[in-house]
């Protein structure tokens, strides 16, 4: 069997397995977040929306306000 994640074959697998592999495949990822490197673009898209963010030219939601939104569409 190969390591290649391309060439694993997950057909055996529900979809409710695919999605719970996946989350803790993400999950395994996010507890490592801080060491991947960003790209120096990265560095610039949240510089600028950062800059954007203090400026008030761009705002932010909270979870349950996305999700609000989200759910009524």
């Amino acid at each position: 069997m190969s390591n290649d994640p391309k060439q694993l074959d997950y057909s055996h697998l529900s979809v409710l397995e695919r999605v719970s592999l996946a989350q803790e495949l993400w999950d395994s990822v996010h507890e490592h977040a801080a060491d991947i490197p960003l790209t120096q673009a990265e560095h610039q898209e949240l510089d600028h929306r950062w800059t954007a963010y203090e400026s008030g030219s761009m705002t932010a939601s909270s979870w349950p306000e996305v999700k609000q939104r989200l759910l009524k569409e």
